[in-house]
């Protein structure tokens, strides 16, 4: 049985705060990581390899979560990815390797369970006409945590930080982690259809993909739109530092901009947006404004060029990533939510991990532009199935 209106509202407020306190202790720490790596005398490969290892975790964990999800709710897999992600931070302070990072790293990958049970949630939460909305909110969660946190760990390291500064920055994320697990458990009610989850019995996910080709090719393009973002993610911060010569603090900064501008988008333009054309038109959208900026940062060789192909990247995030999850969203029973968002999920989880792996090499072999082209070719491709049945794509 659903939750009448008003509690609906209440706990998707609630699951808003906890994800918006665990991405405030994720965003101190990812615009630090390149750094550190950079501090290690690594090189680009070595650290976007590391930076991948979360993600090649996530790939292996994501849809083991979100089947647990469905059997045991939602609630717990959130709290055990919170403490997760905070025990991985604690790990990077001990780390005096950049292997010892990506260990680290990959630990933290394999607990991360929370990110698909919180959209899984949303989606609970959520009829036809609030699909868009409740994952809009969510990610804008999301993208309030990547305003405060970068700002945070900005105002916290120094111009030239030291190991020290890099091992504060970790305790101030853990800290956030452990805030939002405790959050979870004591202000969060469950949102999963327990019953009908364990009465209709495991949904195998390959199954899901072999007979709905229209999954299929959301699923498709949410792998090429997270792999062409993960280039990027991995590879900025040591762009900048080379093309620029931003150091982290500038990083963090610009970070946080870009988090309230894709907040922006995905809290209120996003869901009118596809209220008003579809959502199908917005993911063309976003994504057409994300091939325009990875081209502007491909060419940029100063400040003022960067700073506009960031611009462009922010409005394509807070298009395309709503709408895509809402599609995604929109092919799944009550029952089978949290294994279709797992799959989503595992689609993410390989596009970062194939994102990061290449990232670096092509940087060092290719040039500092190189992954940007990359990116937009990518992005080029997961146009092909919204272009293709637009029809189809209308929940």
């Amino acid at each position: 049985m659903s939750l009448p209106k008003r509690s609906q509202d209440v706990s998707l407020s609630a699951l808003a705060l906890v994800v918006f306190v665990a991405m405030t202790g994720f965003g101190i720490f990812i615009p630090m990581f390149p750094f550190i790596g950079l501090h290690l005398n690594a090189s680009a490969t070595e650290i976007t390899f590391a930076m991948g290892a979360y993600s090649v975790g996530q790939l292996i964990a994501a849809p083991l979560w979100g089947r647990v999800s469905d059997l045991i709710g939602r609630k717990p897999v959130l709290i055990l990815g919170l403490l997760g992600a905070a025990g991985s931070y604690l790990l990077i302070t001990l780390a005096g390797s950049i292997l010892e990072m990506g260990l680290a790293r990959l630990f933290g990958g394999l607990m991360a369970g929370n990110i698909g049970a919180a959209f899984a949630a949303a989606a609970d939460l959520a009829d036809e006409k609030t699909r868009a909305r409740n994952m809009g909110v969510v990610g804008a969660a999301f993208g309030f945590g990547f305003i405060v946190g970068p700002a945070l760990a900005g105002l916290a390291i120094g111009a030239e930080p030291t190991a020290d500064d890099f091992h504060r920055l970790c305790h101030y994320a853990a800290g956030f982690a452990g805030a939002a697990a405790l959050a979870a458990a004591l202000g969060l009610r469950e949102t999963a259809p327990l019953a009908e989850t364990r009465a209709s019995g495991p949904a195998p996910r390959l199954r899901l993909l072999r007979t709905r080709p229209l999954l299929t090719q959301l699923v498709l393009a949410m792998f090429l739109l997270i792999t062409a973002n993960s280039v990027m993610e991995t590879i900025f911060g040591i762009w900048a530092d080379h093309r620029v010569g931003w150091r982290m603090r500038e990083v963090a900064y610009l970070m946080a901009a870009l988090g309230l501008l894709t907040v922006l988008m995905q809290g209120g333009a996003a869901g009118l947006l596809a209220r008003r054309y579809g959502e199908p038109r917005v993911f063309n959208a976003g994504v057409l404004a994300f091939v325009a900026g990875f081209l502007v940062l491909g060419f940029a060789s100063g400040a003022p060029t960067a700073l506009a192909g960031l611009g462009l990247l922010a409005v394509g995030a807070g298009l395309a990533q709503p709408a895509l999850q809402s599609l995604i969203a929109a092919q799944a029973a009550p029952s089978e939510r949290g294994a279709v968002m797992g799959l989503s999920q595992s689609a993410s989880a390989l596009g970062r991990a194939v994102g990061a792996v290449i990232a670096g090499p092509v940087f060092d072999g290719l040039g500092p532009g190189a992954p940007f082209f990359l990116g937009a070719a990518l992005l080029v491709l997961a146009l092909t199935p919204a272009i293709a049945r637009p029809a189809a794509l209308n929940p």
